[in-house]
């Protein structure tokens, strides 16, 4: 019978919960700290959408200066390198206030012992 329980062992875990960790923070630095200079945000079509730790930095920036999100994981599965979530996310609006949630599959790659590609699958 497969575990319930969440993978927090391997490496590429260990990194996801990190930067996880960093990210319900709203600590930008230690988020950061946790991706390949060369990492690459990726649709789920292969097109990259951030290319490098200075446009990861970048692109969440803003959202990190504004706070009031977080996210939470409750499926987790690790095959070699590559670390698949089910993460739950929410934030609120800086504008109105209005309270946005929903689901995503996250998959981070490892390279040289950090995270060198994430690819976020969201619903249809």
């Amino acid at each position: 019978m497969p575990s319930t329980e969440l993978d927090t062992t391997s490496t590429v875990a260990k990194l996801a919960i990190r930067q996880l960790a960093a990210y319900n923070a709203h600590d930008l630095d230690a988020f950061c700290a946790c991706y390949h200079a060369e990492v690459r945000v990726l649709e789920p079509s292969g097109e990259a959408v951030v290319v490098g730790n200075d446009a990861l930095r970048s692109r969440y920036e803003g959202m990190f200066t504004a706070g009031n999100y977080g996210a939470t994981v409750d499926q987790r599965m690790v095959l070699g390198r590559h670390c698949v979530e089910r993460e739950h996310w929410w934030r609120r609006s800086p504008e109105s206030g209005e309270r946005m949630s929903g689901t995503v599959f996250v998959r981070y790659t490892a390279r040289d012992g950090l995270i060198g590609t994430v690819v976020f699958f969201r619903p249809e």
